[in-house]
């Protein structure tokens, strides 16, 4: 976002009359002790769904050659293209559900 001189000009004098917070004479703190609890969240469809999704890759990736070709040859240490491949999707999919949780985990 740019700013221009003018919004400048206007911050300034918004500041200049600025006072301060209003006092609320504790009104926050009785508007939230008065608000419900929070629901707790079910963990069964999070897990469910994991569970269906990696059945279904594993189904679907199941008769892929080059997939099977890239497993063998990293179990087998044989670093051929097929195997960095398989080696890079992971290491994408571990980097994806890493950013995932922590974004997850800052929206709490």
């Amino acid at each position: 976002m740019t700013h221009s001189r003018e919004d400048d000009a206007v911050e300034a004098l918004l500041q200049r009359q600025f006072e301060g917070a209003v006092a609320d004479d504790g009104f926050c703190d009785r508007v939230m002790k008065r608000l419900p609890a929070r629901p707790r969240h079910r963990a069964w469809p999070l897990w469910s769904g994991i569970a269906v999704g990696v059945a279904a890759c594993a189904s679907t990736l199941s008769s892929n050659p080059g997939l099977q070709l890239g497993w063998r040859g990293w179990i087998g240490g044989d670093m051929s293209p097929s195997a960095l491949a398989v080696l890079a999707a992971l290491a994408g999919m571990s980097l994806l559900a890493m950013c995932w949780s922590l974004a997850e985990a800052d929206g709490g």
